[in-house]
Parts: C-alpha cells; structure tokens; sequence
C-alpha cells in the first residue's frame, strides 16, 4: 500500500468490470472513492483527490486457496451452461478456424465469419422467473437455479445484478484472443456499453503477411466482427435496447457504435459484410484503406 500519481478513465462513471486473460474484475464507488473485486479474491480500496491524479491504495488478499479454486470451478460450469451455442450454429461453422493465439494466428474470411456467425443462446429472463424447474430449459438445475434467481432483479433493471451476471458467467470469455481486455459498464438498465482493446498479438501474422492497404481491410472487418459478435452476446445475456462497443488500439478509440436491439435483430449474418453491416449503426470511424485508422470520438 501506499500513494501513487496515476491517472484513471472509467468508461462510465460509478461503475465497471473488466474482462481479460489475468481474471475479471468488478468495481464501484464514487469520485474519490473506489473498491474492486477479481477473481483472484484480491480487493482493492482506492481514495483520492478528485482532479489531482495522487491517491492512496490499500490491497488485501480474500478467501483459501481452497474456496477460491471452489467459486472458480462454479464459475465455469455455471459460464459453460450459459454460454452453449445452438447447434445449428455450431454445425454452420464447424469448418472454421479454432480460437487464435499469440503464437498461431490466422485472421481470414473464415475466421471473421466464425466470430460473428457465431453467438450464445438467448435467455428468456420472464420464463425463467415463473419457471418452476428446469424443465424445458438446456440448464442444469444449479444453473436454472441461478438464473432463476437473478431474473426478478434482471427484470427490474438492477445493474448490480446485470455486472454481476456478466462477472459469473463471463460471456465474452471465447473472444479474449481477439480482444486484451473488456470492460462493460452502464448507469441504464435499457443500455451496456462494452469497451474492446485489440490484442495485438492476434494481428502480427496478418500484418506481416499482408500489404499495407490489405492490413488496414482486414483489420476493419475484423473490428467490425468482434465489435458485431460483442453485441450478439450482450443482447443474448441481457434485456437491453442498447449495445454500445468501443474499440480501443494503441490507447485510442478507433471505432465506437451503437447497435439498437431493434435493427439489430433484423440481420441475416450468414449474408453480410462485418464492415458495411457494422457501420449502418449510428458510429464513429475515421478509416481509410491506406493510412488506416485514426482516433474518434465515443458516440
């Protein structure tokens, strides 16, 4: 523990969680005042003086060894459960590409296809509030369960609840080879808003292997499919009207758009191109097929 100067950009204020390779973590509070969770058990209070960039930090580590690997493990089974995709799906894209990797990464047409064909299964929050069992549903019980309990909250518009269900079932957790870090947050139960930072290491090959111009094409409908398949989830998981993405290169935003639910809903996605489809929602985007991306504001 101890000060630091150090400045910090919340994607809303009050509150956030983030996704990435290390964990996720959970955060809320006001100007000045801060806590946070991961799933590591580490908790952090932050206190500082609004406008000055100097606070002071105080780390405590939660939980054995033993609980932790317990809430860990029900973590993945309950994600797993949520997080299955059709068959029908599966089987349209049982061809495509495997996950990429830092080490082994092939970004092409087909592997652009697999990220946004691809998305979980709806959950019908109202049905699973009057369920009385998990009967008729894909669940197991303890997952049924779960969701059964969160959907009055869900229903209500409770954000605690939504971050919560975002932070125990991790929805995104398939795309974390595309993307570095997630971070959602909201002040509106009708609206998430996702921020996306590109892995880097998900583009080397395909920066080497192809001409500048072939780059710059490829990686805007590659920001363009993460960025179509982040909504995907996002209005599978919750009931909102609203999905805005971010992504972030390099530190700057580079593309930010708003998917209304509405529109949305209406796409064939075995028929589109991720960029042209992407960009009929209200976005920024400065791009140009020689020079590339450059900064935007977030709409």
């Amino acid at each position: 523990m101890g000060l630091r100067f150090r400045k910090t950009i919340s994607l809303l204020p009050g509150v956030r969680l983030n996704i990435s390779k290390s964990g996720l973590g959970i955060s809320a509070g006001i100007p000045g005042l801060r806590g946070s969770i991961n799933t590591s058990g580490r908790v952090t209070g932050t206190a500082s003086i609004p406008g000055t960039g100097v606070s002071y930090v105080k780390t405590k580590q939660l939980g054995s060894k033993k609980k932790k690997a317990e809430k860990a493990a029900a973590k993945t089974k309950t994600a797993k459960a949520i997080g299955e995709k059709s068959s029908a799906k599966t089987a349209k894209t049982a061809d495509a590409p495997k996950k990429l990797s830092a080490s082994s990464v092939q970004i092409d047409e087909n592997t652009l296809k697999s990220i946004y064909n691809n998305s979980d299964e709806k959950i019908d929050w109202k049905k699973l509030a009057s369920a009385q069992s998990a009967e008729g549903f894909y669940y197991d019980e303890e997952t049924f369960e779960y969701l059964h309990n969160a959907a009055p909250s869900i229903l209500k518009g409770d954000i605690d609840t939504y971050l919560q269900v975002i932070f125990d079932t991790n929805p995104l957790d398939d795309l974390l080879d595309y993307g570095s870090n997630f971070e959602f947050g909201t002040d509106n139960p009708s609206r998430i808003e996702v921020e996306f930072v590109i892995n880097d290491a998900a583009l080397t090959d395909a920066a080497a292997s192809l001409n500048q111009t072939g780059y710059n094409t490829l990686l805007q409908d590659f920001v363009c499919s993460v960025s179509l398949r982040i909504a995907r989830d996002m209005f599978a998981l919750l009931p909102v009207k609203d999905v805005v993405v971010h992504t972030v290169l390099g530190g700057e935003t580079i593309f930010s758009v708003d998917f209304k639910l509405d529109a949305f809903s209406k796409i064939n996605f075995e028929y589109i191109d991720p960029s042209n489809m992407a960009t009929k929602f209200r976005n920024n985007m400065n791009f140009d097929q020689k020079k590339g991306f450059a900064p935007v504001n977030r709409v």
